[in-house]
């Protein structure tokens, strides 16, 4: 039986409900917001239609299960249905879940209602064949793993923690550990030549475009040379008795600023060098490298490999100053200490910790990652395959004896969080395999 026309088909109607975290319609039974919960109901239906028993987890979560027959174990494979915000640069529109030639477009369709889908319809077959399962298979899809993750720690305080569990949100054939995820919160007031600035979309992405307004219109010719001298992408032009700068970048996952640029951090860099400007020439020394060289951060430790930084969201009004900035760090240092070096880089700001998930290490020689390892390295032909480092933040923050698996290989391009997201069908066909054969091994261990 081939669930693929209805794989794609699930995964284009998912991304049409845009499961972004909406902070007006927040209620106590939509903990997430109204768009958010949309998704969650579209789930469930689809769930009881085929036959399954769904357990709500209040608004936080849902969980689609079959039952064990021989066990108490329980093995839980979690996905996330929040998407963040699509940002600029796109050439289909985010939301429209376009199916061309070759691929499934839309935000979301890799981070990660993809791999949701795909999951769904291997669980599917599991029921639809009557595949044995000594353990308890559940898959599991929370609401907001792009903002706190909180949803996942609301469902293991309800639910418990599994005996183990994978996210297709990582890189084959498995992440059995990941970089600490650290939120920097900034605030502080600093005399500037900026009347305003807003930059970025969310902490986790690298900014894509960043707008400021200069006081002094005098300066447009500078300005100008200086943003063609630098070749950023731009414009400069005079707009309600002020100079609006406009810089646009390359949104990315927080994770891989190789795969990004940064538009706030450029329009910095302009400012700094045309106005002279010693706040954003402080700004701009301190979030220039993304491997946190400015901030005094510049960590590459064993086994885990480099810190990153990114300046996710900034916004100035008035010299008033807030800032969100993510940094993943190694096994090795600690978040006090990260804390300690940007309050030296910065200065008069006021720097407070919004979140803090630790890094993590799964044992690499559990009996449950060896199935994984053994089943990609089968189904794909793979044998070389070796386990990696994760510099992303999964479920694995916030469940117990969770690991990332797939949906990425090594050499495959990050498009999750940046602009013309896209699966390739044939991929959705492949990761089919791999998931059945996992979660129905896993059942019967």
């Amino acid at each position: 039986m081939s669930y693929l026309k209805e794989m794609i088909n699930g995964i284009s109607e998912l991304v049409k409900i845009p499961t972004v975290y909406e902070e007006a319609t927040v209620s106590e039974t939509m903990p997430y917001g109204e768009k958010v919960h949309r998704g969650f109901l579209w789930l469930k239906e689809m769930a009881l239609r085929d036959g399954f028993e769904v357990i709500e987890f209040d608004g936080h979560a849902l969980a689609i299960r079959i039952k064990g027959q021989q066990s108490e174990k329980r093995i839980d494979v979690v996905s996330h249905l929040d998407v963040v915000e699509p940002g600029e640069g796109w050439t289909l529109e985010p939301f429209d879940g376009r199916i061309t030639g070759e691929y499934i477009h839309g935000r979301g369709t890799l981070d990660m209602k993809g791999p949701l889908m795909i999951t769904y319809y291997a669980l599917k077959y599991m029921k639809d064949h009557n595949i044995p399962c000594k353990n308890e298979v559940r898959l599991v899809i929370g609401g907001d793993e792009e903002r706190t993750m909180d949803d996942m720690r609301y469902y293991a305080a309800k639910a418990g923690i599994p005996d183990f569990a994978f996210t297709p949100d990582g890189k084959f054939p498995i992440s059995y550990g990941e970089k600490g995820a650290l939120m920097f919160q900034i605030t502080g007031n600093h005399k500037s030549c900026i009347a305003s600035l807003e930059g970025g979309v969310q902490c986790n992405v690298i900014s894509p475009a960043a707008v400021a307004y200069i006081k002094d219109l005098k300066m447009e010719d500078e300005f100008l040379r200086v943003l063609n001298k630098s070749g950023y992408t731009g414009e400069v032009i005079k707009e309600k008795e002020q100079l609006k700068i406009t810089v646009h970048g390359k949104a990315a996952h927080a994770s891989r600023p190789e795969d990004g640029a940064n538009a706030t951090v450029m329009l910095l860099d302009v400012i700094q060098q045309a106005g002279k400007d010693p706040l954003a020439g402080l700004l701009y020394n301190c979030f220039y490298d993304s491997y946190g060289k400015g901030a005094g951060m510049e960590y590459d430790l064993i086994p885990m490999g480099k810190l990153t930084l990114n300046l996710g969201i900034l916004k100035i009004h008035n010299n008033s100053i807030t800032a969100v900035v993510d940094c993943r760090y190694p096994l090795g240092v600690t978040s006090d200490v990260l804390k300690e070096k940007l309050k030296e880089a910065l200065g008069s700001f006021q720097i407070e910790i919004g979140y803090d998930d630790k890094p993590t290490l799964a044992d690499v020689n559990s009996p449950y990652i060896k199935v994984l390892l053994d089943t990609y390295r089968r189904v794909t032909k793979d044998t070389q395959a070796k386990p990696l480092i994760s510099g992303g933040v999964t479920y694995s923050k916030a469940l117990a004896n969770c690991v990332a698996f797939g949906p990425l290989t090594k050499e495959e391009p990050m498009l999750a969080h940046q602009a013309d997201e896209r699966i390739e069908i044939r991929k959705v066909e492949n990761l089919f395999e791999v998931y059945k054969e996992a979660m129905c091994c896993l059942g019967d261990m």
